[in-house]
């Protein structure tokens, strides 16, 4: 699926909620006005794929808003999002992640569901549930990730500040 978005004003700037693919063909160019002078806030639990040239593009992107909003926010962030955060260094630019989604599987019924996680100011990464209750069955869906680094981005974001 291709990339999609939806612009929501707020008094302080603009919600910007992405969904689909991340990839060369997204036109993240039009999404760079939106920064102007005020906060832009990126929702991106939609997101289910970045390709290497999406990540290319994202960066670009980023980049930009950077020079002209207020600010910038990445939040309800996919684990396709956060794979990034966790590999390419100035993935979020300027931004600072506030929350993102932690992915779960239950093996009893087959659900796989998210549920989303905030990220502190300051610190070490919040503690990830190893397991939480299916919505579907009742039973135990665990963390369908790699526990001790999914939140590998968050130490480094603290310790670093907006580049």
């Amino acid at each position: 699926m291709s990339m999609r978005w939806a612009v929501e004003s707020q008094s302080s700037g603009h919600v910007v909620r992405i969904s689909g693919s991340i990839t060369e063909e997204a036109d993240l160019h039009a999404l760079v006005a939106l920064g102007d002078g005020g906060t832009l806030r990126l929702d991106l639990a939609g997101v289910d794929e970045i390709n290497s040239c999406g990540v290319r593009e994202w960066i670009r992107f980023v980049r930009r808003v950077s020079e002209t909003a207020r600010g910038l926010e990445l939040v309800r962030c996919s684990p396709a999002i956060v794979r990034q955060l966790n590999m390419v260094s100035n993935f979020r630019g300027a931004g600072q992640v506030t929350s993102v989604m932690l992915p779960y599987y239950c093996a009893s019924c087959g659900t796989e569901q998210e549920q989303l996680l905030e990220v502190p100011e300051g610190g070490s990464p919040p503690q990830i549930p190893t397991s939480i209750t299916c919505r579907h069955c009742g039973g135990a869906a665990e963390f369908d990730d790699l526990p001790d680094s999914y939140m590998g981005f968050v130490g480094l974001m603290h310790a670093e500040g907006p580049p």
